[in-house]
């Protein structure tokens, strides 16, 4: 499988959809005009009819190239992981919220090739997987939620 940042995107992708209770995952942060429109981008159903927003994007931040000998390069790119979910301080749900981001950490770490798309997700400095880089209350399409941003650094190799 090539390397590359599509496919490491939708990889990236993949593998949060496949987190039990993640809701909404956009390839790439979603805008729109009012906050009704970005609302029912991030909402799902969550049993018996009702309604959260809940959802998480993916954003590439930045990214380093390395001479890997004469024959290609390492790219070390940095993406960004950002959610939020409603908050509703009678349900506890900040308790919820972390337990998800837990399950996103142990997803990356459990496929550290996101399977096949990268060489890795372990950096040179020793960090595995994704990593929590801030976490707390936002308003987001007019909604108080909780936010998290984690960060994941893919290495991926490419032919010269």
């Amino acid at each position: 499988m090539a390397e590359t940042t599509e496919t490491t995107r939708a990889a990236i992708v993949g593998l949060l959809n496949a987190v039990p209770g993640i809701g909404v995952v956009h390839a790439y942060e979603r805008y729109a005009a009012k906050h009704p429109e970005l609302r029912a981008l991030y909402v799902v159903q969550t049993g018996a009819g009702t309604e959260q927003l809940r959802g998480w994007y993916v954003r590439r931040l930045s990214f380093r190239v390395e001479r890997d000998g004469m024959d290609g390069r390492r790219v070390f790119t940095t993406w960004l992981i950002r959610g939020v979910m409603a908050l509703q301080d009678s349900t506890q749900s900040e308790l919820e919220f972390d337990a998800l981001v837990d399950s996103i950490r142990r997803a990356f770490e459990d496929d550290a090739t996101l399977g096949g798309a990268v060489t890795s997700t372990l950096t040179p400095d020793g960090e595995i997987g994704a990593q929590l880089t801030g976490a707390g209350p936002v308003m987001f399409a007019g909604v108080l939620c909780h936010a998290a941003d984690l960060t994941l650094t893919t290495e991926t190799w490419e032919e010269s």
